[in-house]
């Protein structure tokens, strides 16, 4: 009866151990398919992710060219458009230029017309011309002589009125002003950027003047064009005159 009942355990453990086996059999098949599985998963996951990572690639190679293209279209647009500008410009001169040469063109063909209804020839015409850039050359050159005689005359009154008395000194213009351009402490005279042109005269006297303070006073001596020479007066220096004072007419 042992026996039998031993013979039954092991025959009962045998069969769990076959069952045992196959149960595991069958884990170890379906972890199998699993890790099969998932290393089909993984596969796929990566050419999919390697796939992702060409097409990204190949989506910034092309956006960069694009944006190549596009600044590239941006600078020929831009060249293109100064180009544009310059030939407007430049149509505009031309136009304006053609304006003004029709105009003058209507101008001497209307002179010439009036000319000949005068029945004058061309020749005469030259000859008028002539004489007239004659004539105004002649009257700017009188214009220059009465301008110096005027001065000279200006200066001759202005010494007989303190010869005679008239006046006890020579008036020069309220508002005249200058510069002192050079110094000489030596013999105590200045030079001034003012002369005849500016209305200076001889004798005429000025306040040198620095900065809102006076400095001394000169008398001219002689006088030029634009230039004038005059005589530092001891009783009026305050102080040494120095190139750059300004000078201008006293009360």
């Amino acid at each position: 009866m042992v026996r039998i009942s031993l013979i039954i355990a092991i025959l009962a453990g045998i069969a769990a151990l076959a069952v045992s086996q196959l149960m595991v059999a069958e884990k170890i098949k379906t972890l199998t398919s699993d890790l099969e599985t998932t290393k089909q998963s993984l596969s796929a996951s990566k050419e999919a992710e390697r796939k992702a990572s060409k097409e990204a690639k190949e989506a910034l190679t092309a956006a960069e060219k694009a944006k190549r293209e596009l600044d590239t279209t941006k600078n020929d647009l831009a060249a293109a458009s100064e180009k544009a500008d310059q030939q407007e410009k430049r149509a505009n001169d031309l136009a304006a230029r053609l304006d003004k040469t029709t105009l003058e063109r209507n101008d001497a063909q209307t002179k010439l017309a009036a000319w000949s209804a005068l029945g004058r020839s061309i020749d005469e015409l030259k000859a008028t011309m002539v004489e007239n850039k004659k004539l105004v050359g002649d009257n700017d050159a009188l214009k220059k002589e009465n301008k110096v005689l005027a001065r000279t005359l200006n200066q001759t009154k202005s010494e007989l009125d303190l010869l005679t008395g008239a006046k006890t000194k020579v008036e020069l213009p309220p508002d005249l002003k200058g510069k002192v351009v050079a110094v000489d402490p030596k013999y105590e005279f200045v030079v001034l950027d003012i002369g005849l042109d500016d209305g200076v005269l001889a004798r005429g006297e000025m306040l040198v003047n620095r900065s809102g303070k006076l400095v001394a006073k000169v008398r001219i001596l002689t006088t030029e064009s634009h230039r004038s020479v005059a005589n530092v007066l001891a009783d009026w220096k305050q102080g040494e005159i120095m190139e750059g004072d300004v000078v201008l007419v006293g009360l």
